[in-house]
């Protein structure tokens, strides 16, 4: 039996355990790519508890390689970048240690797949074929948070000086790649209009859903409004924020309606939403689908964020209408109005969740034919399929 083909991958972040956005979606590349390569997984840690991790048996990786790169550093390395032209989300996780291992892993390996342009860096100089994982143009973030938060804060200054420098990055690095790899064609033709010289070394690939997770079980109580996701990122925190205090307060003047944040949240800011009226954080949780049991509707009131918004996509498999914003749908084919529903204002948001309370059947209408949407068009499967193919002729 001739030996299987070895793909080296290098993670900016640990992915274990598998939560949330860029890490479940490196995860599931990786595990279909698992079915026909030997993969070696080399990533960097922040902590001592993520070097000493214990690995679930899920043979995704044939091997395991991890290198600290302490928050210390990281502050530091970014202090150093400040008068480069280096984008502070690559001297984040930039590591003489990492770079090192690379170099000696990557001769014995015939490709190279980087999740993020945060691992991107480490391959440019290599001509061993090599694949690049952006998954969002996180410059068009950075652009949108400056278009939306005015004020004169930190991090605001932050953004803005990262902004420029990060989309010329982001622009620059595909050059060094065979391959670079989007959720969003929102994402390719920010970065890469049509006259981009290397726009046709770039591939939409979407997300899919974990459909074990997530089973489809609509029962609403009339009453519970979800919004899963990270709450330790700007733009869901953005988002979730925005609901409670804009639309929370003329919901509760029709109904006894409540907001529950479902997701990995700081225990300053899980204190702050439990004082908005009606609205509750619960943290992590083991199980999203039972924590969002009984919600007649999940929400995704993103006004910042690139790419596809993998909670949209959680809501519609358990069967719920999902309400999303026109920036959360980016990326997202469903059928508005029939498969997912669509508000920007707050009292688009107001006449939405009143029209489902009151009218269950076009509810479970909404959430059936969601449903079956990504059923069909969202397995990982399905959706990375593109990506593996284009990874077999890299590897030829």
């Amino acid at each position: 039996m001739q030996d299987r083909k070895k793909i080296l991958v290098l993670t900016p972040r640990f992915p274990y355990p598998v939560i949330g956005g860029d890490r479940l979606r490196i995860y599931y590349i990786c595990r279909e790519l698992a079915k026909e390569y030997d993969l070696t997984l080399l990533s960097l840690c922040e902590s001592r508890e993520e070097m000493e991790m214990d690995i679930p048996l899920d043979g995704v990786f044939s091997k395991i390689e991890r290198v600290m790169l302490p928050k210390w550093k990281s502050y530091l390395n970014c202090l150093f970048s400040l008068p480069t032209n280096t984008p502070l989300q690559v001297a984040y996780y930039s590591s003489q240690a990492f770079k090192k291992k690379v170099d000696e892993l990557l001769s014995k390996h015939d490709l190279a797949l980087a999740h993020l342009i945060r691992t991107g860096h480490y391959l440019r100089d290599f001509d061993t074929p090599k694949v690049l994982e952006m998954t969002d143009a996180i410059s068009m973030n950075y652009e949108r948070v400056g278009a939306i938060e005015k004020s004169s804060g930190f991090k605001n200054l932050v953004y803005s000086v990262e902004q420029d420098r990060l989309k010329k990055y982001e622009q620059s690095i595909a050059h060094y790649f065979d391959l670079s790899v989007f959720v969003s064609q929102v994402d390719k033709d920010y970065l890469y209009p049509k006259n981009s010289e290397v726009r046709n070394k770039v591939l939409v690939c979407s997300n899919g859903v974990s459909f074990d997770a997530l089973p489809c079980n609509y029962q609403p109580d009339g009453k519970t409004i979800v919004f899963i996701g990270n709450m330790t990122t700007v733009q869901n925190l953005d988002a979730a924020r925005w609901f409670a205090k804009s639309v929370m307060p003329g919901l509760t003047k029709i109904g006894d309606y409540q907001f529950k944040v479902i997701g990995r949240i700081k225990e300053q800011v899980k204190n702050e939403f439990n004082r908005y009226a009606n609205t509750i954080a619960t943290g992590s949780v083991d199980s999203v689908a039972e924590a969002a049991a009984g919600a007649i509707t999940g929400v995704c009131p993103m006004r910042l964020g690139a790419g596809v918004q993998n909670k949209v996509l959680e809501y519609m498999a358990l069967g719920m209408p999902a309400i999303t914003s026109s920036v959360g749908l980016e990326g997202i084919e469903a059928e508005v109005g029939k498969e997912i529903l669509v508000a920007d204002s707050v009292n688009e948001y107001i006449n939405m969740i009143q029209e489902i309370t009151n009218n269950i059947k076009y509810a479970e209408e909404i959430g059936y034919k969601g449903n079956q949407f990504v059923l069909k068009e969202n397995t990982w499967s399905g959706k990375l399929k593109p990506l593996i193919e284009k990874i077999n002729k890299l590897v030829l």
